[in-house]
């Protein structure tokens, strides 16, 4: 299928300004908005807002009679006022009793404020759209979405859109900017396909997705094979080629595996060859890849280069550090860590040792992307958990040397029907052995009420001295998903084994409290660690022995199998209960019991993508995927097929040409770094 491309082509210049322009160009959109919205939406420009999916759209109820409307449908009524009830205590409401033919309302505010009275004054008539809610027999909207004059009812919506959301953004605010952008679109395919995303009011909203996926995937595809063109540019200089990963592999207290080997070799070709490497190295859980990065660090700093790895959290820059410098304890070459935490101080002298060739390796976080950051001859850039950076868009690390060999690392398996699609153009290297001290994990599924005997269990591993993870799917409890939540889990857990030997780590805090707590339980008294899965990735605990997940049947495969990894480090017997809920179906029991089965993750990975639809998990971002926008590898394969095939055509036929026929296409899906790297 050849995608057309002329919507896109065709645009005005004044819409791709529009689409291009900054979050701030919008009305009333500050500094402050301006950076909640881009860490919502990913990027600074009204294009990344226009892709920022719903993830559902509620019928509205228009002027229903009361006593037919289901508990907590949402409804627009017109509705007259006839009282206000102050609150006699802070945490009562404020309640404005309203009459309409069919019932009796209250709206309830727990914060009013006077501007909001002043508009329901006793006997004005007003239109409300909320949730409607029944207490004992009461008909209840607290906190109405909008409350207009009730001749002005028609201006309500007819649906409600609701996306995800940050601290500091509302639903209103959001859906308000969204609709002032595309008031402003012309006619056309791409623009339509837009507004049916958001409004889903008429036209197909499955045609309009994938559409604008086959868009986003094609930008995807020529940016993936213009980075691979720039791999087969020659490096200029001679190469060293005397240094051999052999001498560092026998220094290891472990016999490395024949794929830790095999990858290494690989790699060490192409940084002693005269050809720039673009190679993705992927791993299961356990399986090494640190222990071939190193192996790589050493072979290009062999040849007087600088090495760069990026991580995506503070808590995994810091496990990478430690590894490199036990690892290369024995060697003189000089690690540095750089993150959002370091001092002004710190980092002024980090820059300089940079530029003057001091340190050999600098691991940092996305630190080492700001500007500032300059190396004296950059030679090799690792990206680990590559899709957490979006791949491409990160690439511009590359650009802080001349000819930088760059190596893609994830954890995460693909799996392998998908490996060939989306990287292709891209040489691979594999990991699918695991060190042989390491135990199977005997993995156990339990419903959430047998928390009796969980904890028994718990009671006797303290008592050995092991460490346990409590894993919960969110941060505080959610009445509408009911799930699990980690602060609560804390409270329970502290009452039974004590504040001293529990903690709580999750995405909120601050990176020296996330560290606090980390070091508390590597090292200090803690030996219960509740958490989100911000411990998913790269956490090293090796005394850790047990890792409990609430409400697993809510999460991915994948991501299950990367929290299984975060035990069984070592060669005691580890254990991973996983914790199901009252609402789990034949499906989540399916999905369960695969991961008892199987500890291959590129098996649960092919399955894991078999069983899970379009965005009905939680955790499906943490799949191992690149972080499409509106694209969904779940059931978008043939679009990622043909858009390998049209990016082909594309960079084969005339490639200048084309890449300035194509330059706004990658602009607008975020891959116009690479574009501007490798063109």
């Amino acid at each position: 299928m050849i995608l057309d491309l002329r919507p896109i082509k065709n645009l005005k210049s004044k819409i791709k300004n529009l689409l291009l322009s900054p979050l701030s160009s919008l009305r009333g959109v500050g500094p402050s908005l301006t950076k909640s919205l881009t860490k919502l939406v990913g990027q600074n420009k009204i294009f990344s807002l226009l892709l920022h999916k719903p993830v559902r759209i509620e019928s509205i109820a228009f002027c229903p009679r009361l006593f037919e409307v289901q508990n907590d449908q949402l409804i627009a009524i017109k509705l007259k006022v006839e009282s206000h009830i102050k609150p006699q205590t802070n945490r009562q409401p404020y309640k404005i009793i309203c009459y309409n033919p069919t019932g009796y309302v209250s709206l309830s505010f727990f914060k009013i404020f006077p501007s909001q009275i002043s508009k329901m004054q006793i006997g004005r008539e007003i239109a409300v759209l909320g949730h409607l809610q029944r207490f004992s027999s009461e008909n209840q909207i607290t906190h109405p979405q909008e409350i207009l004059p009730a001749n002005r009812i028609n201006e309500l919506p007819k649906q409600n859109v609701v996306y995800p959301l940050i601290a500091g953004i509302t639903q209103n605010f959001l859906r308000k900017k969204i609709s002032e952008i595309l008031a402003k679109l012309p006619a056309g395919k791409l623009c339509e396909a837009l507004k049916i995303l958001h409004y889903q009011q008429e036209g197909d909203a499955e045609s309009a997705r994938k559409y604008l996926a086959s868009k986003e995937l094609l930008a995807w595809q020529i940016a993936v094979s213009l980075a691979k063109k720039s791999s087969k540019n020659k490096k200029p200089w001679a190469l060293n080629t005397s240094h051999s990963a052999l001498n560092f592999f026998s220094s290891l207290p472990f016999q490395p595996t024949s794929a830790q080997l095999r990858a290494t070799s690989e790699i060490e070709s192409e940084i002693f060859s005269d050809k720039k490497m673009l190679r993705l190295l992927q791993g299961d859980v356990g399986s090494g890849k640190t222990i071939v990065a190193i192996a790589a660090c050493l072979a290009t700093i062999s040849q007087n280069r600088q090495v760069c790895l990026i991580a995506p959290t503070t808590v995994l820059a810091k496990q990478h550090l430690a590894y490199f410098q036990r690892f290369l304890h024995d060697y003189n070459i000089k690690t540095t860590l750089l993150t959002s935490a370091t001092t002004k101080r710190q980092k002024a002298k980090i820059l300089t040792e940079l530029v003057e060739g001091k340190i050999n390796i600098l691991i940092s976080t996305h630190a080492a992307l700001e500007d500032d950051i300059k190396f004296q001859n950059l030679g090799l850039a690792i990206i680990d958990e590559q899709h957490r950076f979006g791949v491409m868009q990160r690439l511009k690390l590359v650009e802080k040397g001349a000819d930088v060999d760059l190596l893609l690392m994830s954890a995460t398996p693909i799996p392998r029907s998908l490996m060939m699609a989306l990287y292709g153009d891209i040489d691979i290297s594999i990991l699918d052995e695991k060190p042989r001290n390491r135990q199977k994990i005997e993995t156990l599924i339990m419903s959430a009420n047998k928390t009796d005997e969980v904890h028994e269990a718990i009671k006797r591993a303290v008592l050995r001295e092991e460490k346990i993870y409590w894993i919960c799917p969110v941060i505080n409890w959610d009445d509408e998903m009911e799930l699990v939540a980690a602060k609560e889990k804390y409270a329970e857990l502290s009452k039974i084994f004590g504040t001293e030997k529990t903690g709580l780590l999750h995405g909120k805090m601050s990176e020296k409290e996330k560290e606090k707590v980390m070091n508390e339980f590597v090292h200090g008294t803690l030996q219960i660690m509740v958490a989100t899965t911000v411990i998913e990735v790269g956490i090293d605990v090796p005394d850790a022995t047990i890792i409990l997940i609430e409400n697993a049947e809510n999460f991915g495969l994948s991501q299950l199998h990367q929290l299984r990894g975060r035990v069984g480090r070592l060669d005691k017997k580890s254990f991973c209960i996983l914790l199901y809920g009252e609402r789990i179906g034949a499906n989540g029991r399916a999905r369960l019991n695969i991961l008892r089965q199987s500890d291959d993750g590129f098996v649960i990975a092919e399955e894991d993508l078999k069983m899970r639809g379009s965005g009905d998990l939680l955790g499906t971002k943490q799949s191992g995927f690149p972080e499409f926008k509106i694209a969904d590898l779940a059931c978008d394969v043939d679009l990622l097929a043909s858009a390998r095939n049209e990016a082909r055509l594309i960079l084969q036929q005339d490639l200048g040409l084309k890449e300035r026929k194509h330059q706004l296409l990658l602009q607008l899906f975020d891959y116009d770094e690479c574009l501007r790297t490798y063109s």
